[in-house]
């Protein structure tokens, strides 16, 4: 009988305590995210800065390509300017880019200037230099500047080979509950705890992100914006 009522007390304050656990856990989650998008904000529009308003083709010209929020999945970041971004399943997946648009650049798996669909591609960086070819320039809308080069090297450098997708037009923006742009200049926010995404959080798979929003003027999780 006293075991059985040791049983049923740790019954008690397991079933009190675990969901609490749960919750501070994913609380600190939450928080973690948000300092982590406030860094990169902050190392994307220094950059920007330095640049005469040119935005980072990629996170890893500002030191955080490849970083992985407290879920363990990357974030992710998209330049509208430039059409590109960190990978691309991601935006595929959100409805943010057609796959229809993409097509292989020349030197990284076929296709090329004369590709159906245009230009339009994955690079796989190894080397700044490959950064000068036609096929990337065309795409990008303009010559690759000395900074992309610059910025490109010391990723290499320091992570070793990366991709990102470029020239692959948005067909839409990441948008609000009332269909209004998160953002008007890039997209950055991490997937969250269930590690989707959706082009608006008036969908549920877009709610438990963590997002950078108003032009950087909101932080946080994305069912409180």
């Amino acid at each position: 009988m006293e075991l059985m009522i040791v049983v049923a007390i740790l019954l008690v304050f397991a079933s009190i305590g675990v969901p609490r656990y749960v919750s501070a856990l994913r609380t600190a989650r939450v928080v973690k995210a948000k300092h982590e998008l406030v860094t990169i904000a902050r190392a994307v529009d220094s950059y920007t800065e330095r640049t005469s308003g040119q935005l980072p083709l990629s996170l890893y010209q500002v030191g955080f390509g490849g970083k992985r929020d407290p879920w363990g999945v990357p974030y992710c970041y998209f330049n509208y300017a430039a059409a590109a971004g960190e990978g691309f399943d991601w935006a595929v997946a959100a409805g943010i880019v057609d796959p229809s648009a993409f097509s292989p650049l020349g030197g990284s798996g076929g296709g090329g200037d004369d590709a159906p669909g245009g230009p339009q591609g994955i690079a796989r960086v190894n080397d700044s230099q490959q950064l000068d070819r036609t096929e990337l320039r065309a795409p990008l809308g303009r010559p690759i500047s000395v900074n992309d080069r610059a910025a490109m090297d010391q990723s290499v450098k320091s992570n070793g080979n990366f991709s990102l997708f470029i020239g692959v037009p948005a067909t839409t923006r990441g948008r609000d509950q009332y269909m209004f742009p998160l953002n008007t200049d890039y997209d950055l926010f991490s997937f969250g705890s269930d590690h989707q995404t959706a082009t608006s959080l008036s969908e549920s798979a877009g709610l438990h992100g963590v997002i950078r929003a108003n032009n950087g003027g909101f932080f946080g999780l994305a069912s409180n914006y």
